[in-house]
């Protein structure tokens, strides 16, 4: 809609968004005059005309009664020597709406300063979160940096730590049977062998222990009938113990710790050519300690002692892979020696039963 002013001429288009509902008052922001106008109406009526300008009214005052040469004229020194972004300034201000206007002709100022406003506000609060934000993970890390390494990490390490010994023996022991891939990938290159190596000491001597009280039972159970079967008499003779539990215990022990270096060697030599840049002798070396834990299922009679050994072959694979960071191919290249090993040591051990 244009609005033109009835007492200059001055014209301006506003949007229909902004036109008001209602008959309003407005101002002209060339010669200030104020009237009254509705969008269907259109000018209704002039309020008050505009009040002559200074400049004017002095003129005319110079004209009916001249001021001698060198007369100072209150009020015109101060306008003269007013800068011009002074005079902007007060142009600026008088074209704001008023309160009573309804502001549709007024010369309005444009909103981008609320705008900004609003966007400083949001800027400034997305800043205070930001530093909340980081000041809370850096308190989080100072209070406790190393939580989640400790709770992935060996607790037959830390031993005996809050727990004690007992405790700790028995986490480690559940942590490799129920969860192999994240405890084996947990293991520090770095820590001693001597700690693992005596949890590998105290599960050859449970073991032998145990083994020998089972093979005691069956010799007595058995017996009364080998008297008449030769074959089941020979397979006694071979299982009865030929020395006292101390002896059985020292010679077995060696054995065993002996097989432990041979085969952690013979697996780290292979994973030399299989992936040079990832072997290491220590990882290997707990892998293999840690992989005797479920040899504790030899408390369970008859069938105990070999599903420890499969559920042990089990987890010295998925640790050596988690270990070392391996693909499955390579994992298993890697047990090829020990199995050439093995193989005829068990085909003697059968071969021995049968005859």
């Amino acid at each position: 809609m244009n609005i033109t002013c009835p007492q200059c001429g001055f014209s301006r288009e506003l949007p229909a968004d902004r036109l008001p509902a209602r008959a309003v008052i407005a101002t002209c922001p060339k010669c200030a005059c104020r009237f009254r106008f509705s969008p269907e109406d259109g000018v209704l009526e002039t309020l008050d005309a505009p009040a002559p300008r200074d400049g004017a009214a002095a003129g005319s005052a110079g004209q009916d009664d001249p001021l001698p040469p060198g007369a100072i004229v209150p009020g015109r020194q101060v306008r003269e020597e007013e800068p011009e972004h002074a005079a902007s300034e007060a142009e600026g201000k008088r074209r704001e709406p008023r309160s009573e206007d309804g502001g549709a002709f007024a010369d309005r100022p444009d909103a981008a300063p609320e705008q900004e406003e609003e966007e400083d506000i949001r800027r400034t609060a997305s800043r205070a979160y930001a530093r909340e934000a980081a000041r809370l993970r850096e308190s989080e890390q100072d209070a406790d940096p190393h939580a989640e390494h400790d709770y992935e990490a060996n607790p037959w390490e830390t031993a005996p730590g809050h727990d004690g010994w007992l405790a700790s023996f028995y986490q480690t022991v559940m942590r490799v049977m129920f969860a192999a891939p994240r405890f084996f990938g947990s293991l520090n290159p770095e820590a001693p062998q001597l700690r693992a190596l005596c949890f590998y000491l105290i599960i050859c001597v449970v073991q032998t222990v145990v083994e020998r009280f089972w093979g005691g039972i069956l010799l007595a159970i058995m017996a009364p009938s080998a008297a008449t079967d030769p074959q089941l008499e020979k397979m006694l003779a071979l299982l009865a113990p030929q020395s006292n539990l101390a002896m059985t215990l020292l010679l077995r022990t060696a054995m065993l710790v002996l097989q432990l270096y041979v085969f952690s060697g013979l697996t780290h030599l292979a994973y030399r050519f299989v992936a040079p840049d990832r072997a290491s002798f220590p990882l290997v070396f707990q892998v293999m300690v840690y992989s005797s834990a479920p040899a504790l299922l030899c408390v369970i009679p008859a069938l105990g002692s070999l599903a420890g050994m499969v559920w042990g072959l089990a987890c010295m694979a998925v640790g050596c892979r988690a270990a070392l960071r391996l693909n499955w191919p390579q994992t298993l290249l890697g047990f090829v020696p020990v199995c050439m090993v093995m193989g005829p040591m068990i085909l003697q051990l059968l071969y021995a039963v049968q005859s």
